[in-house]
């Protein structure tokens, strides 16, 4: 006698069981019960599934690159686009090269303590190490959480990495060579922004003439740069870098206020903004220029040194918060106690002076 095409429960209702390719928490394939009062009916209904494409692809043959983008699209898109293009650029660089091609369902411990190993030994910072960790045990979390693999092989990887650089305000030297510069060098405009206003990179790269008061420049956006080259404009990192920043009387000795047009300041021969290649290039060049003999100086050392001019000048606490743009007030008052220790080692020379 022919195997019946469906089995029927208690209470007379036709049903099959229906491989999900999905995995259970025990690692064995999930199965799903589908029912219908007759076998034409639970037909219809196995159709549809298959048409809605609620039978998902085989658990096994999904690989980790395939599953990074249901990931980012499910969990990450509707961050603000730089933490996107964080962890984008973080996955892209680091995990993608190593494990994107492998089945997600192989990837093993080792084989992601590796990934962390290989950036420790290449000398890469404590926080980015730290920040591929977060990535990798978030995608397998989620995974694991959607029945995709059994198992979170990220739970228990370690992450060291060289410590983080500590940013600083500039010496006197320093700034005078600095501030020498930028009356010399063809750059020496965007330069003097980031020191007189304490800006982001891409807070200066998209600034424009309609951002320029008469008393004040205004903060709205910034540039970022998404594929690690083309400028993509954004609103800033958080609400916190929307502000307005009273313009220095200093400032105007090096800015030419006065002949500004509305479009970017900064710009290539198409009067586009600038690529990250060339703002890189030009700001390199700058350095070179006020430092010939070579610096360890960043684009974010002038907002430590911004806030310290700031802290030099009696300014409170909370507004040197609101003209940093901080969203955490931690950040500041980090800047302030490296700014109260110079201040401290300073008059303790001083002391063993007198007399």
């Amino acid at each position: 006698m022919p195997k019946a095409k469906y089995s029927k429960d208690s209470t007379g209702y036709y049903y099959t069981n229906v491989k999900t390719n999905k995995l259970r928490a025990d690692g064995y394939p999930e199965y799903k019960r589908v029912r219908a009062k007759t076998i034409k009916a639970l037909d219809e209904k196995l159709q549809k599934l298959e048409e809605t494409k609620l039978l998902h692809e085989d658990a096994s043959k999904i690989t980790v690159d395939q599953w990074y983008k249901i990931w980012f699209t499910s969990y990450k898109s509707d961050l603000a686009p730089s933490t996107q293009d964080y962890y984008k650029n973080l996955y892209t660089k680091h995990i993608s090269p190593n494990i994107g091609t492998f089945k997600l369902i192989s990837v093993n411990e080792t084989q992601c303590q590796s990934i962390l190993t290989g950036m420790s030994k290449n000398d890469y910072s404590i926080r980015t190490v730290k920040g591929v960790r977060k990535v990798l045990f978030s995608l397998f979390d989620k995974a694991q959480k959607n029945r995709y693999i059994p198992v979170n092989p990220c739970t228990d990887l370690t992450a060291n990495g060289a410590k983080q650089k500590d940013r600083r305000a500039l010496t006197e030297e320093e700034r005078n060579a600095y501030l020498k510069a930028c009356r010399e060098h063809e750059f020496g405009t965007f330069a003097a922004f980031l020191y007189f206003f304490g800006l982001r990179r891409g807070e200066a790269l998209a600034l424009t003439g309609t951002d320029i008061l008469s008393d004040k420049i205004r903060v709205s956006k910034q540039l970022t740069f998404p594929d690690n080259n083309q400028p993509h404009l954004a609103a800033p990192k958080t609400a916190a870098g929307v502000r307005e920043i009273p313009i220095p009387t200093k400032a105007r000795f090096y800015i030419n206020f006065n002949n500004i047009g509305s479009g970017y300041l900064f710009t290539g021969t198409d009067s586009k903004p600038l690529t990250y290649s060339e703002a890189r290039r030009r700001w390199n060049s700058f350095l070179k220029c006020a430092f010939p003999e070579g610096t360890d100086i960043t684009e974010h050392y002038l907002r430590h040194n911004y806030c310290s001019m700031l802290f030099e000048n009696e300014v409170d606490l909370l507004t040197v918060r609101t003209l940093a743009g901080h969203e955490d007030i931690s950040t500041t008052l980090e800047i302030y106690t490296h700014y109260t220790e110079k201040m401290q080692t300073t008059a303790s020379k001083k002391i063993l002076s007198i007399g």
